[in-house]
């Protein structure tokens, strides 16, 4: 099941979240982020004691984050990245609270054959991109306070746009596979994709709005997804929008969830031809790799594999990556793609249990379908012939 807190996370606090929960009122005190000339001074909301309080506790909360970052020569850059992160996330409210409405009425400009990276997605959201400038600014008036030399405007603005592509990741990367992974159809023709093992980050991808992302990505289909996962994370979703009643929460989406294991929605739902086929069958961080999980998910593999069903994993890092190529290898899974995806989230982590390691959302995909060999026969199945279409005109 997707993993919220990614590998290793653990049950303590963390101190930018604490600090940006303890001093929002300081920093942003009308749920908007400001600079201190606005909250501290003569006839300001704060006294000069209150000022050296949050001086005071910016430094803390750094002196806590330098006790949880080990030193890494291998992944220095990245941890130069992650400790600038850091400190972005102390601050309250960065990211623009119109985020959700403004991706609902912005249309990709650019086919999405041509969007093959978070620059040129960049390039289509000139309006997100001019508020992260105007938090940027507030950061940086703030700077001095954390007692640490300032990266500058341009690593502020870089950061901010890591933090988003943390937020956006999930639907960016399930537009994408849709897009270069389904058939072809024509306008108005829908796709429909199932996603396993669904957790609270696919459920806040639908409550906060954010899976307007997978639509414009795919301009001419309507997209209906299905969430099936037995968390709990899951189960209001399916109360609410069962196989039998699908929930229109766009003009081109339809949503459906259901609580249990995706084989067992496979038997009671699909085979009886209730529910489609999916075009694609999505497992974000399943966590294939781990002793006690794959035996969960081995089922729905074989199910998967049998059926000829295009597949799609997501996992956080390497090291996860080379170990659930390994089980799948096992299965005699028939790889479509397998490596870096170039929507990770930016917002990349180091891993508690290995200083050397670091991980980010959706590191890595993997898509394959069908088998390699014939489990009865024991025999090499041949490559089947693919037929490769032309785009539609959007």
């Amino acid at each position: 099941m997707a993993n919220v807190g990614g590998p290793g996370a653990e049950g303590t606090k963390y101190p930018p979240s604490e600090f940006s929960q303890k001093y929002a009122r300081v920093l942003a005190p009308d749920g908007k982020l400001v600079s201190p000339c606005d909250v501290f001074g003569e006839g300001k909301l704060f006294d000069k004691d209150i000022e050296e309080k949050t001086r005071l506790a910016f430094k803390v909360t750094l002196k806590k984050l330098d006790k949880l970052n080990t030193v890494s020569e291998i992944n220095k850059e990245n941890l130069a990245r992650e400790k600038i992160d850091q400190i972005i996330e102390c601050f309250p409210n960065t990211l623009p609270k119109d985020l959700p409405d403004v991706l609902a009425k912005t249309k990709w400009t650019k086919k999405t054959a041509d969007v093959s990276s978070w620059t040129d997605w960049w390039e289509m959201h000139d309006k997100i991109l001019k508020s992260l400038k105007k938090q940027a600014t507030h950061i940086q008036n703030w700077w001095e306070y954390t007692g640490r030399p300032s990266p500058g405007d341009e690593e502020i603005l870089n950061s901010l746009k890591r933090l988003v592509s943390g937020v956006l990741t999930h639907p960016v990367t399930i537009g994408k596979v849709i897009d270069t992974y389904t058939p072809k159809r024509k306008k108005d023709k829908p796709k429909s994709i199932h996603l396993m093992g669904t957790d609270r980050p696919e459920a806040t991808m639908i409550y906060a709005g954010f899976f307007t992302e997978i639509l414009a990505a795919n301009p001419i289909n309507p997209i209906k997804i299905t969430l099936v996962s037995p968390d709990p994370a899951n189960k209001q979703l399916a109360q609410d929008c069962g196989p039998k009643s699908p929930m229109l929460i766009n003009q081109r989406c339809k949503l459906t969830a259901w609580d249990g294991f995706y084989h067992d929605f496979w038997q009671k739902w699909i085979k009886t031809k209730k529910v489609e086929k999916p075009d694609v069958a999505m497992g974000i961080h399943p966590g294939l790799h781990a002793e006690g999980v794959f035996e969960f998910w081995e089922p729905t593999l074989d199910l998967l594999l049998e059926e000829n069903i295009l597949t799609v994993f997501t996992v956080f890092n390497t090291e996860e990556f080379n170990a659930s190529l390994k089980r799948l290898d096992g299965m005699f899974a028939r790889y479509k793609y397998k490596g870096v995806n170039p929507f990770a989230s930016g917002h990349v982590k180091q891993t508690p249990h290995n200083p050397d390691v670091c991980w980010a959302s959706n590191g890595y995909l993997i898509v394959f379908q069908g088998r390699t060999v014939d489990l009865n026969t024991m025999t090499l199945i041949e490559e089947p012939t693919e037929t490769i279409m032309d785009e539609e005109k959007e």
